[in-house]
This record gives C-alpha cells, structure tokens and sequence, in this order.
C-alpha cells in the first residue's frame, strides 16, 4: 500500500469516525497560532487624591427688593480695626442726594451684613437664625442729611464662632426693609489679635 492510499483510506476513516475535524481542529492550533497577550505593565501606583480647597463661597444675599429710586449713597462708619473677640460696632448711614425726603419704616432687622477674608471668601455669613424684635423704626432722610439707619456688631469670629485669623477683612451690608434695597459701600477692617 502506498502512503497516498493509507493517507486516504485514513481520512476516510477517520471521517467516517467523526475524529478528523476533531484533530484537524487540534491539528491546526500551534504555538505560533496562538494570539500574543498584550504586554504586561507594572501596576499603576495607587494615586491619592490631590487636597482640594475649598471653593470661594460666594456671597449670598436673599432676593433684593428693588433699589431705592432717590438719589442717594449709603456707608458704614465706624473703626478701621478690631480686636479678636470683642464686640465692634458700625453704623449704617443713609444720605439722601435726592430733593425728596426719604422716609423709611422699617424692622429693626434689616439692615444685615456679611464678612469677607482677603481672597473675598465669606468668613462669617449673614445669619438666617437672627432673633428680630418686632420694633418698627421709623427713618427720615431730609434732602442733603445723612442719618444713622441702623448699627451691625461683629467680633472677629467666623460663621462657625471660631476666632478667625489677624488680617485685612471686608464688611458688606445692606438694607432689605420698607419695600426697597440699600447697598452700602464696602468697609474694609484690620483684625488685630
């Protein structure tokens, strides 16, 4: 028998057998066959966050009513500094550049202020859990008079009521009473401790 023929009769039987595809399959699988496995990489190094800081807080007022139409200006007055824990006080003055008198009656808890750090963060918001008596105050503002509106108190602490750190500080604050909105200039403030 020639080698073709038992080659043949071979195939055959295993065909027949149903073992040809098997080692055909088997057969045709070789090491150069095989897909190569991607590369091995060394293990990422685990990272560790990056410190965040904490975004600038951005001033919030509640909704404004509309700004008062008389011609005016409106400032604090009071001291440049304060000391660490103790009670300061400004006065909200109002003058009138107009030639109508303004007349305002109002709460006695309109007049709210806010404290901002060197990088115009806000340190010590403006409280939302402010007891206000139900006193009604009544302000009149003849044409070319300034007057005291009403006075805000800060100690050099923050929202949290911790001391905050010696600096340059800003006080805003505002009017928000009588149907009408007053904005004041900005004061600066050196914290001493």
């Amino acid at each position: 028998m020639t080698p073709r023929i038992r080659t043949a009769l071979l195939s055959t039987a295993l065909l027949s057998t149903g073992l040809l595809g098997t080692l055909s399959a088997q057969a045709q699988v070789s090491i150069f066959t095989i897909p190569a496995l991607p590369p091995r990489s060394a293990a990422p190094a685990p990272t560790t966050p990056a410190p965040t800081t904490p975004a600038p807080v951005t001033p919030t007022r509640p909704a404004l009513n509309p700004a008062l139409a008389t011609p005016h200006s409106a400032n604090l007055s009071g001291p440049g500094s304060l000391s660490g824990g103790q009670d300061t006080t400004w006065t909200f003055n109002l003058t009138n550049l107009g030639e109508a008198v303004i007349d305002l009656q109002h709460g006695a808890c309109d007049v709210r202020f806010e404290v901002l750090n060197a990088a115009g963060q806000v340190v010590r918001a403006n409280p939302t859990n402010t007891v206000c008596t139900m006193q009604l105050v009544m302000t009149n503002v003849a044409p070319g008079e300034t007057m005291d509106v009403q006075s805000v108190r800060w100690n050099g602490r923050g929202s949290d009521g911790k001391a905050l750190p010696a600096g340059e500080y800003t006080i805003r604050a505002y009017f928000n009473g009588a149907g009408v909105s007053i904005v004041a200039e900005d004061y600066p403030v050196t914290l001493e401790n």
